[in-house]
């Protein structure tokens, strides 16, 4: 009888893992949804608020750079600076020391603009969070850091070498690198 309960419950583990994971990416879109249609009352459109805080962190980037920080093909920031540019959120102009790098930097529109971006974020995260006490968004922002760290490593372990080590687990198996004592089952238990 065991088996069948245990079974059971694997199953249904499996499933609050799935509606877990649909959770996350569905409250993703509509949180990035929800941002930008604050951005578009500004005349931003998804993807260039980016672009500008990148630059408001360090300004006088390269587009490679702000596309590395950004995780996106270079291309695409090419394209969005292009576009920044023509609105007069940013200027671009050829490095002193190399005369073939183009380096991009927030004009003082743009950087009015900043300010309008983070009053937008600020709206949206007080929407995305409003009920919840700061110590239940404590809990939330731990619970997604160790989600974000597993789905990187399994990102990670999917383009390493095939040779690389695999962590046994004594009986000749290969260990589960995402699995652990204290898994998804037991959150909230206690």
């Amino acid at each position: 009888m065991s088996g069948k309960k245990n079974n059971k419950s694997k199953k249904t583990r499996k499933a609050e893992q799935a509606e877990a994971l649909l959770m996350i990416t569905q409250t993703a879109r509509n949180a990035r949804t929800a941002l930008s249609r604050h951005l578009l009352d500004l005349g931003l459109y998804a993807g260039q608020d980016g672009v500008m805080l990148a630059l408001d962190a360090r300004d006088g980037q390269t587009p490679g750079a702000i596309a590395t920080s950004l995780g996106v093909k270079a291309p695409t920031v090419t394209k969005t600076i292009g576009r920044l540019a023509a609105q007069g959120f940013l200027r671009r102009e050829g490095s002193r020391d190399d005369g073939r790098m183009m380096l991009v930097f927030l004009t003082e529109a743009g950087r009015d603009q900043i300010k309008s971006i983070r009053k937008s974020q600020r709206k949206a995260e007080k929407a995305a969070f409003a009920g919840l006490k700061k110590k239940q968004v404590g809990e939330l922002l731990a619970l997604l850091s160790t989600v974000d760290a597993n789905i990187c490593a399994s990102l990670n372990a999917d383009v390493a070498p095939a040779s690389s080590p695999k962590t046994a687990t004594g009986d000749g198996q290969k260990a589960d690198p995402h699995s652990s004592s204290e898994d998804v089952s037991t959150i909230g238990a206690d």
